[in-house]
């Protein structure tokens, strides 16, 4: 199955789940974005998403839905989340497993995220520590944006938190996965 084979960290088959569903979830996100670079901006959010849940797809539905359903929530995260909090928010509140783990200010989300932000530029694999919060690339390598609370990797560089790496870093800190957690 292919997802066992992204499961098991096979980039090979990652692009072969790309070419198989890209272009339909592309068009889902573009109507629900409304705008072709935020689109494909969720759409790379939600291909890291389902590299990283791969491991957990129990069968319950079918790859497509499963696959639509990572998609819906990445564009409320990166939607609604991360922009709009940020700039129209002084407090907010996230859940986990149904119970409140924060409340307090923007800013303060943010600091739990500090001296846990690392960019780390590389043509290899990415260091298995930590959240991947964004890959791109970058002069024929990858740029990655890793929350993890040590240094990924010898050359990692520490860079300023932002909401969204504050919000990660607060899952990590609670043990929690994305399907677990509401803002």
């Amino acid at each position: 199955m292919l997802l066992v084979r992204v499961a098991g960290g096979d980039p090979a088959a990652l692009a072969t789940l790309y070419r198989r569903y890209g272009g339909r979830l592309f068009g889902y996100l573009q109507r629900y974005a409304g705008d072709r670079m935020v689109a494909e901006e969720i759409l790379q959010d939600t291909l890291l998403a389902v590299w990283r849940s791969a491991p957990r797809y129990a069968g319950r539905s079918g790859v497509r839905t499963w696959l639509f359903g990572i998609a819906r929530r990445t564009v409320l995260l990166s939607t609604h989340i991360v922009d709009d909090v940020a700039q129209t928010c002084t407090e907010l509140a996230v859940l986990g497993r149904g119970k409140l783990i924060y409340r307090g200010t923007v800013r303060d989300l943010t600091a739990q995220a500090d001296g846990h932000v690392w960019s780390l530029v590389t043509s290899g694999q990415v260091p298995p520590v930590g959240t991947v919060v964004a890959a791109l690339p970058h002069d024929g390598a990858t740029r990655y944006r890793i929350v993890a609370a040590t240094r990924p990797a010898a050359d990692a560089e520490p860079t300023a938190p932002t909401l969204e790496d504050g919000y990660v870093a607060l899952a990590q800190q609670h043990r929690l996965t994305a399907t677990e957690t509401t803002a």
